[in-house]
């Protein structure tokens, strides 16, 4: 366990955790402030909109920053990755001109729902060039092992939004926030930019192809962790209900920065590495004596203390959440030992097509049992059927990932 710290260390990983850890509190700062600040109906509104544009967020760049993530660390000369770094630029902003087409033409729908929101969509649009730009920077120093400078980009991005993002909407209302929003990525990705009218690196196999099914993959994953949620609210058709649920789930789902941050501390030595079976193995062994004890100890503390997380958190009126979050947090440790790590480790090895036929293959097993599940027991069938499936998911994962150690000699 000491040299597992030590080498998270060493690889600047303290800094990635600090930053999750950080971005996370903005995150939650922010949403608190905007409640706060915004009328009902506005917030509501924003809500919806940056709901429906997080369908969209997974395909901004064509995957080019996800790409870029999986190849780059295996060329060894600088030149190459930079010349790679510069035609992802280029060819990520094509493709997300073609995301941002669809947004606009389906505007008029989506907006319909709820009243006149065309404005916040037209301003969102910006945001799916923004998020491809800023994440294509914050990969390319996850690729040079930079992980501290990473760590730095993400906690200034996220403190910039919350103070002036939430400090505008105070004074000019949601809109401000949404060009907040926005804009800053663009303006603190740009001077970390470099084009190029041509590139004369030799583009990878299946470099276009594999960032797609990243994109895909991340949509039926964020569907998955959703879609309880949206069927409560339609078989239910209780708003008290849905509230229940959704803030029993708040903190489970949060606490997914804790392994995220480790393997996104190693994703680029994992890529680099992709053919090494014994390295393959070594650290997925590492991972899971580590994260298995991580699991265990944190499931156990938050299943013993549920009632006083649950009241301190959201207050008396939810304490019939107490239940769910219980069982959510089972379904938290099956994430953090099996879905989080496998499920990263084939897309760093370049199995992203695996991954999205996994997770929309649990996405629609999700729709199907909660359907069912919900009309049998409730709330209590949802979250049953939705930590059922954390564990089923992670299992396959392992499983696919075990035929991909067979495959390598």
């Amino acid at each position: 366990m000491i040299r597992i710290l030590k080498n998270f260390k060493n690889k600047e990983g303290t800094y990635v955790f600090a930053s999750s850890l950080f971005t996370k509190i903005c995150s939650f700062l922010t949403s608190l402030i905007l409640i706060r600040v915004l009328s009902p109906e506005n917030f509501g509104v924003l809500s919806y909109v940056l709901s429906a544009l997080a369908f969209f967020i997974p395909f901004s760049g064509g995957g080019m920053q996800y790409s870029y993530l999986r190849f780059a660390p295996m060329l060894s000369d600088d030149r190459e990755r930079n010349e790679l770094f510069k035609y992802s630029i280029k060819r990520g902003l094509l493709l997300t001109v073609f995301s941002a087409v669809v947004l606009f033409v389906l505007v008029p729908w989506l907006n319909k729902p709820v009243g006149d929101a065309s404005v916040l969509f037209y301003c969102a649009l910006v945001y799916l060039f923004s998020f491809f730009l800023i994440e294509l920077v914050k990969t390319k120093y996850r690729v040079a092992f930079q992980n501290k400078k990473y760590a730095g980009f993400d906690a200034k991005l996220s403190v910039i939004v919350l103070l002036l993002g939430c400090g505008l909407a105070y004074l000019y209302g949601s809109l401000a926030y949404l060009m907040v929003l926005a804009c800053v990525p663009l303006f603190l990705a740009l001077p970390e930019l470099t084009f190029a009218r041509k590139s004369s690196v030799n583009i990878p196999k299946n470099y276009h192809s594999y960032g797609l099914w990243v994109g895909l993959g991340a949509v039926a994953s964020q569907l998955m962790y959703s879609l309880d949620v949206f069927l409560v609210g339609q078989l239910i058709q209780d708003s008290q209900q849905v509230a229940l649920y959704r803030s029993a789930s708040i903190i489970p789902l949060a606490l997914f920065f804790i392994p995220n941050s480790y393997i996104t501390t190693h994703y680029a030595d994992i890529a680099k590495h992709s053919t090494d079976k014994n390295y393959l193995i070594q650290f997925a062994k590492d991972y899971c004596k580590f994260f298995s004890l991580i699991a265990v100890l944190l499931g156990l503390l938050l299943y013993l203390m549920s009632d006083f997380i649950v009241v301190q958190f959201f207050g008396e009126a939810y304490a019939d959440a107490v239940p769910l979050f219980q069982i959510l947090v089972f379904g938290m440790v099956g994430a953090f030992v099996l879905r989080i790590p496998f499920g990263n480790m084939l897309a760093s090895v370049g199995k992203s097509i695996w991954n999205a036929f996994v997770a929309f293959a649990i996405l629609v097993l999700n729709g199907v049992l909660n359907y069912y599940a919900l009309d049998a027991w409730g709330l209590i069938g949802a979250a049953i059927v939705t930590s059922g499936l954390l564990w089923v998911s992670g299992l396959i994962s392992l499983i696919l990932f075990s035929r991909y150690l067979k495959s390598l000699h």
